[in-house]
């Protein structure tokens, strides 16, 4: 579309504005075309120069071949140039050159008129729809001057064209060359238009595609700085007047191919030059102030802010201070510099670089200085909101803007608030499932287990029944008695975790604890056939806990220990003091592949031996563990291979 707008605008502007021209640009003789004419009138002009000139070369006229005849004689001079043997005849009826057959458009110059012959009748060149008047004026304006018109008044010089034009195997033809290219010129406008009309419809069919195109474009253009786009905007500016400067395309023939490839550069450098302002026009309408605001100087912030991000608060306000003080320190320097520089040489711009240099010192202070006041604004706002946390108000979030200096103060806060608030929720609602919990185990499972007990009492005491009957009753005695033992383990486990248990905290000693405990369980210890080692010492070992509590976890660790202790092995118990804590152990040796992890096996109601081929809950180790922690103590266990470790630790009293 531009192509074709723009090469018709410059045939215009040859033909003086007139509208014909464009018609006999795609008239089927080339002759008509504007082209022709121009290249005979350069021929012509060269052979006008060659009559007052010397050594003028007319080699292109040679390459011609027989397309061209021409003939010149300066009578004056006794010049003479031609490219046919004959010698120059003129009619005596008309004056007129005789030309051989075939020859019967040509030029003729008589001294004082130009003359253009068309099968035989003369072309009124004057006339503006003849496609000659701008040519010939501009050729005759040429020679124009006295001395070149003196020159000229004895010269004749004939041109003459063929009327069938040929391709010249000796030289290269631009008249036959320019035909061929002449031809093509009417397809390739109409394939033009075409194509214009397509993408004219593909436009308002596809509006809101463009409109999709057009915010990818502004999101891509988006990403260079300011600076980029003023300098890329100048350069393209300037390609463009180099390109209009260097192509002298409104004063070629139209349509011939030096035309349609200088009407090509400069429409490219057009379409250039429009594309790259409408790129930015959209970026405008799009990114609006961050059209403006991406520039170098918040480029060189925002990286200055990500490498104050990889250092502590306080370190990187110290370093920005520090950062500030170094910049203007050097700006101030090489202001005096310029300033002085300009005193002494009086040279401009050394004083506007002084002025250039002292502006930019006062505008990092003073871009320093607010954004101090609205950190000290955003701690603030960070103390209050830390004042709601400490009043219960987990619902109020902290809004900071990105790049507030405690930005990602807030968010961290935020998070804590959060997680706060869920735990608060967690905790209450488990609360509530331990409390119905043991509710649930108290009314409806304590109860009737208490009359299941009784009943069995009552049976076990009945005299006269059969022995496998006797067998029974003793089952159900032992199962109920381990049902009753799960129901107030659990019990205590509800208690103990929602911090509900009372505890009688005193001063004791843990290695007699140790030693009474083991004496409570002389009876199972000895049936077991494992082999007890203990290293206690002799001194007491004081500290301040439960001993009632304090007793259940040693009972449940050591019973732990005979269930599930390999046959014959030994039982290491140990009590030591370190850095003011009294550390026991419990070490045994497992009678099964311990192929779990210490938080598994602290899962309630896990048990190491899955077969369950034992006695058990799964509720002691998680028993003593909540029983050792509301008492004061620190609760682990270690696994190595075989070997089960269980360590309690306790501050000693003061």
């Amino acid at each position: 579309m531009f192509f074709i707008l723009f090469s018709g605008f410059a045939a215009l502007v040859h033909s003086g504005g007139n509208f014909e021209v464009l018609k006999l640009q795609f008239s089927k003789d080339y002759k008509d075309t504007a082209a022709f004419k121009e290249r005979t009138a350069n021929y012509f002009d060269q052979l006008t120069y060659a009559a007052t000139a010397d050594n003028v070369y007319l080699g292109n006229l040679s390459d011609e071949g027989d397309n061209l005849r021409y003939y010149l004689v300066n009578q004056a001079t006794g010049l003479t140039l031609k490219n046919t043997g004959e010698e120059l005849k003129l009619s005596p009826s008309s004056g007129l050159p005789v030309l051989p057959d075939g020859y019967s458009y040509f030029w003729y110059f008589d001294g004082e008129k130009l003359q253009v012959i068309d099968n035989g009748r003369p072309v009124d060149i004057k006339r503006t729809d003849s496609g000659y008047r701008e040519i010939t004026r501009r050729l005759m304006t040429n020679h124009s001057g006295s001395e070149s018109a003196a020159a000229l008044a004895n010269t004749r010089i004939v041109l003459a064209v063929k009327d069938i034009l040929e391709e010249n195997p000796y030289g290269h033809s631009d008249y036959y060359a320019e035909q061929k290219f002449i031809s093509i010129i009417k397809p390739v406008y109409g394939l033009l238009v075409v194509l214009t009309m397509v993408c004219l419809g593909l436009y308002l069919f596809q509006r809101q595609e463009k409109q999709r195109l057009d915010k990818a474009l502004a999101a891509w253009s988006g990403k260079f700085w300011i600076e980029a786009k003023a300098f890329l905007s100048f350069m393209v500016l300037i390609f463009l007047a180099v390109v209009l400067e260097k192509n002298y395309w409104l004063g070629l023939a139209p349509f011939t191919s030096e035309f349609v490839l200088n009407a090509t550069a400069v429409t490219i450098a057009l379409l250039i030059t429009g594309w790259w302002f409408y790129l930015m026009l959209i970026d405008l309408l799009v990114n609006r102030k961050a059209f403006f605001g991406h520039n170098l100087v918040n480029t060189v912030i925002n990286w200055y802010r990500k490498l104050e991000s990889r250092y502590p608060w306080q370190e990187a306000m110290l370093k920005r201070a520090y950062f500030l003080l170094a910049a203007v320190t050097v700006l101030a320097l090489f202001s005096v510099f310029f300033l002085l520089q300009s005193v002494g040489t009086g040279n401009s711009i050394s004083f506007i670089m002084s002025l250039i240099l002292a502006a930019t010192g006062v505008y990092l202070i003073i871009r320093y200085m607010k954004r101090f006041q609205q950190t000290v604004t955003s701690m603030g706002q960070v103390v209050d909101h830390i004042e709601l946390i400490k009043h219960g108000d987990f619902n109020t979030r902290l809004e900071l803007p990105e790049d507030d200096d405690m930005y990602q103060t807030a968010i961290n806060l935020n998070s804590i608030q959060e997680g706060m608030s869920n735990a608060v929720e967690e905790k209450m609602k488990s609360e509530r499932m331990k409390v119905e919990l043991i509710t649930n185990v108290s009314h409806d499972l304590k109860t009737p287990l208490t009359s299941i007990i009784s009943y069995i009492d009552l049976l076990a005491k009945e005299e006269g029944l059969p022995e496998h009957v006797n067998d029974y009753i003793s089952i159900l005695a032992q199962k109920s008695e381990r049902l009753k033992n799960l129901i107030q383990d659990l019990f205590d486990l509800s208690k103990a975790s929602s911090d509900s248990m009372a505890l009688d905290l005193e001063k004791l000693d843990l290695a007699r604890l140790i030693h009474q405990t083991m004496g409570d369980m002389e009876e199972q210890i000895t049936a077991s056939n494992l082999a007890f080692r203990l290293n206690i010492p002799d001194r007491p070992v004081i500290i301040e806990s439960d001993g009632g509590k304090l007793r259940r976890v040693l009972e449940n660790l050591i019973s732990n220990a005979l269930k599930y202790s390999l046959p014959g092995s030994r039982v290491f118990i140990d009590l030591v003091t370190t850095d003011g804590e009294a550390i026991a152990t419990i070490k045994n040796t497992a009678n099964y592949e311990m192929d779990f992890t210490p938080d598994d096996i602290m899962q309630r109601f896990v048990r190491g031996d899955e077969s369950r081929s034992t006695e058990g809950s799964g509720l002691g180790l998680s028993i003593a563990r909540s029983f050792t922690e509301i008492c004061g103590g620190k609760f682990s266990i270690t696994i190595d291979g075989d070997l089960f470790k269980v360590e309690l630790r306790f501050s000693l009293a003061p």
